[in-house]
């Protein structure tokens, strides 16, 4: 189960949208990270007025996908972006439980 927080990117990170792509240079970690599409759509609404399952719904009706293929890529993106640290960590809890 995916956790209703309400995803924010850190505010020290540097982007830039390079091709329909967005490019995040995270300085704390002398790292750059390239978002394929779909990460660079689901990077954009984590604005910290959106959840996982808005997020998803957004991406289904966009992408014209399958809910459920929307939540798992949505889920599967935002693990990603919260195991390298690229999201605020809401207070007390992870962004999404571990299955």
């Amino acid at each position: 189960m995916v956790a209703e927080n309400h995803l924010r990117r850190r505010s020290d990170v540097n982007t830039r949208m390079v091709e329909g792509e967005i490019v995040v240079l995270d300085r704390q970690k002398g790292l750059i990270h390239q978002l394929n599409q779909t990460a660079t759509y689901i990077w954009e609404r984590c604005d910290g007025k959106s959840t996982v399952a808005e997020i998803a719904a957004q991406l289904a009706e966009a992408f014209d996908v399958a809910s459920e293929t929307a939540s798992k890529d949505v889920v599967r993106v935002v693990r990603q972006f919260q195991d390298l640290q690229l999201l605020e960590p809401p207070p007390d809890q992870t962004i999404v439980p571990e299955p």
